[in-house]
């Protein structure tokens, strides 16, 4: 399998067609080529069964603190990575610190961005000559001593101007960020040069570029693009659950530092992390699902990832709940990811997850859920769980439990419309009004008022201002 999926890419892509029926696999399967599809007859119909969890065939990954696995919250049995980037991590054995990475490996400098205002399509650099219209791009932007750029992702409110960064977020704001974090990273699409100074970007601008903070274009480096997966189970052997960060990586399918890629009609069963998007941009998950024993996560969106969509997704009542000592988190957004969309989904169990390090502009809408056995998470050190503009719109609780359900208590400059379900507002999350002390400057609308057809706010906004 792994040798067809290879021949395929190194021919410029095609579809690795399954046929019904089970197929036993010793080691997880890589795409590492653009343009390739693994297609299953149907979720239902093609399993690729897994008996072996990814510690103990492609060695242990270790976390930021030398015990922790990494496999806990990264990489899947089928893995969506460039070669390149499977090998570096390889040789690091793994590793998240002393300068490992798990994002893009970009390349060289295209261009040094001016100052620009969150929104701006049109931006100023100092010179155009290597930048390409289509081309795919990475824009660096720094975060600067005065945490610039930290703040205005949480929406320049007061609290975030006296928030103490370096003390309460080093992951992402102290002299020993980690590597991933030290500029914030967002692949963008330029699509016209418009002048020996100018160009126009495909997406406006999430943050403001400040005067006098550091920004950039770069070289996007190797990735994987316009591949997916489709109509499949992929199945672990049914292990115990193991304590928190400590899972071997019975896990399901991850995408990691490629962009337009997907999964249609994909089930997984006994994970430890079901779907992961790493470093992912504009990937679409849909018809997804999830089951079996107790998760540690069933979607997680991390390490700057942004503007992917998960849609139409199920997480099943678990046959065997969580031992004690692990952690469920639910649907994920962490680690200056932006631009994500959770919608038209049910959830029998879960919550739902911001997992600190300033997730940001992320929506969750049109989904029912009933909200136990789960919890947020983040290292301590991660800083805020929330930045500016999270939505959650449109959301039916079936059991009554706030927890991280209405965030305007916690969340800057962010929304939360037409939850039915709870008997009042608020998070309950114990450090709520912690993280950014005075006006939030965030709203409570439509509470208990179910919004039926403007329930989907993603669908709304299409039909407000359809793309071209």
């Amino acid at each position: 399998m792994q040798a067809a999926l290879d021949e395929l890419g190194a021919s410029g892509g095609g579809v690795l067609q399954l046929a019904e029926g089970r197929y036993m696999l010793s080691r997880p399967v890589f795409i590492c080529h653009s343009n390739v599809v693994l297609r299953g007859a149907g979720k239902h119909r093609t399993t690729l069964e897994f008996p072996h969890p990814l510690e103990d065939v492609l060695g242990r990954a270790l976390g930021p603190d030398g015990i922790s696995s990494g496999w806990s919250w990264n990489g899947g049995q089928v893995f969506v990575i460039a070669r390149e980037r499977l090998e570096q991590s390889q040789r690091s054995d793994w590793a998240t610190t002393d300068g490992h990475t798990e994002g893009w490996l970009a390349g060289e400098l295209l261009a040094n961005v001016g100052p620009a205002p969150r929104g701006a399509q049109v931006i100023s650099v100092e010179d155009t000559s290597k930048l390409v219209a289509g081309d795919m791009v990475l824009l660096d932007v720094e975060i600067g001593q005065d945490y610039a750029t930290l703040r205005h992702m949480a929406g320049d409110v007061a609290g975030a101007r006296t928030y103490d960064w370096e003390g309460r977020a080093s992951m992402i704001a102290g002299p020993e960020r980690f590597s991933d974090f030290r500029t914030w990273s967002w692949p963008v699409k330029v699509v016209e040069v418009l002048s020996p100074r100018t160009i126009r970007l495909e997406q406006p601008l999430k943050t403001d570029i400040g005067d006098g903070t550091p920004a950039r274009l770069r070289d996007l480096g190797p990735t994987v693009h316009d591949s997916g997966v489709e109509g499949l189970t992929i199945e672990n052997a049914l292990r115990a659950q193991t304590t928190h960060n400590l899972n071997p990586g019975s896990n399901g399918l991850c995408f990691q530092a490629v962009y337009d890629c997907w999964a249609t009609d994909v089930h997984v069963v006994n994970a430890d992390c079901a779907y992961s998007l790493t470093s992912a941009k504009s990937c679409t998950l849909s018809g997804i699902s999830a089951g079996g024993r107790s998760l540690h996560h069933f979607v997680a969106c991390r390490t700057q990832s942004h503007d992917n969509l998960i849609e139409d997704f199920e997480l099943e009542e678990f046959s065997t709940p969580a031992v004690r000592g692990s952690y469920f988190h639910g649907l994920n957004v962490e680690g200056l990811s932006s631009g994500n969309v959770y919608r038209r989904g049910v959830l029998h169990t879960g919550t739902f997850d911001s997992h600190r390090a300033l997730p940001f502009e992320n929506l969750r809408t049109d989904i029912t859920i009933t909200n136990k056995d789960a919890v947020p998470g983040g290292a301590l050190t991660a800083g805020p769980y929330f930045g500016a503009r999270t939505v959650n719109w449109g959301v039916a609780v079936t059991n009554g439990n706030n927890l991280c359900i209405d965030v305007s208590d916690v969340s800057p400059r962010s929304i939360t419309a037409g939850i039915t379900g709870l008997s009042k507002p608020g998070s309950i999350l114990p450090q709520a009004g912690m993280d950014f002390a005075g006006d939030l400057e965030s709203e409570t609308l439509a509470f208990g008022v179910d919004l039926g057809e403007v329930r989907d706010l993603l669908e709304v906004q299409r039909a407000t201002a359809p793309i071209a």
